[in-house]
């Protein structure tokens, strides 16, 4: 049996000048694409190709890069800095970008290291490798975010907004998707509403929904006192309890997230509480998660492709000119009222 063989470097432009007995500047012209411009003979040209083909030689991108100054690349970084296996949102969202990176033309690198402090990420993030990052949902006072100000990469916002104006952002209108929520519970006839949010150091948009619910009720004369709004960690069991045992009991419940939302429509199910019947649910973000019901949970569904793609298209706009101002794309949600959320007057009529 023949001894396998030991692994060679990578075949040089010099090895490939010297196989077809030209100079390196012509068989980096030849395979450039540049042999027209230099008027290099056919024959010429040929033997250059026939070598490259014979020791399989490949540019080094990094070095092509370098001396042309792109790489045709983008990075993508969460500053949730961890990656969970089953989540639904990331693996959708991870998704949407690679779909819109591809279709401007840039191959996507996801960074999932995250073991690396502030400052080593964006050493990392601003050495090369890339020609912009899209920057998914950093709060103002991320040190990464200071970090890159200083920088001349370009960035894009995923899904928040930069309150200096420095950087494009792209995200889903949280204010039409929480003015639909408030408007489908009240066409509907509920006017008793609670409302579960979440705590913890992976949560960003809990407390903005449901500020904008309050707001958003208030202005139609129906209030979200406080006491009908519980926060959780992960078991909605205890708040679900406490809400479900005020005097006047909520007809109509919104979870700040769908996760969220079907954790509290297993939990209805296994505690002997009829969704819709005894208690409508709404959720955000248009994610069907795991679950033991058969249930569709009515939501907000936020279009995260069109989300990307606004997002990948503001980045290539900073990237190919440079100074241009920075803009922000809301994109349209839309409402979904699955099968947890009834009209309270058809509620009423079916009880005895």
């Amino acid at each position: 049996m023949a001894k396998d063989r030991p692994q060679r470097e990578r075949t040089t432009l010099y090895e490939v000048a010297s196989r077809a007995g030209v100079s390196p500047s012509t068989v980096s012209l030849v395979l450039a694409g540049k042999a027209d411009q230099r008027r290099i003979p056919q024959a010429t040209r040929e033997r250059v190709w026939s070598a490259a083909e014979e020791l399989n030689y490949a540019p080094n991108l990094l070095v092509r890069s370098l001396r042309r100054g792109r790489t045709h690349v983008v990075s993508f970084y969460s500053t949730f800095r961890n990656r969970k296996r089953g989540d639904l949102y990331m693996d959708r969202l991870a998704s949407a970008v690679e779909t819109a990176g591809g279709e401007f033309g840039y191959d996507v690198l996801v960074h999932c290291n995250f073991r690396r402090t502030p400052r080593e990420t964006y050493q990392f993030l601003n050495g090369g490798l890339a020609d912009g990052l899209l920057l998914f949902a950093p709060t103002k006072d991320d040190p990464l975010l200071g970090l890159l100000r200083q920088s001349s990469l370009p960035v894009v916002i995923l899904n928040g907004v930069d309150e200096r104006g420095q950087y494009s952002s792209a995200s889903d209108d949280m204010e039409q998707g929480i003015a639909l929520v408030a408007r489908e519970l009240l066409a509907r006839g509920h006017r008793s509403l609670a409302a579960i949010g979440s705590v913890g150091d992976d949560v960003r948009d809990s407390v903005p929904r449901i500020e904008l619910l309050r707001r958003s009720l208030a202005e139609r004369g129906v209030e979200l006192g406080e006491e009908r709004v519980e926060w959780i960690s992960f078991d909605p069991g205890e708040a679900m309890e406490r809400l479900l045992s005020l005097r006047n009991r909520p007809t109509a419940l919104f979870c700040w997230h769908d996760a969220v939302a079907y954790r509290v429509l297993e939990w209805c199910e296994a505690n002997g509480v009829s969704v819709p019947g005894d208690l409508s649910i709404v959720g955000y973000d248009g994610v069907h998660w795991p679950s033991t019901s058969r249930h569709i949970c009515a939501s907000v569904e936020v279009d995260l492709d069109a989300i990307a793609l606004a997002a990948v298209r503001l980045l290539d706009e900073a990237i190919n000119r440079p100074g241009s101002p920075a803009r922000h794309e809301s994109v349209p949600v839309r409402f979904n009222a699955g099968t947890t959320l009834a009209t309270l007057s058809n509620l009423q009529r079916s009880k005895p």
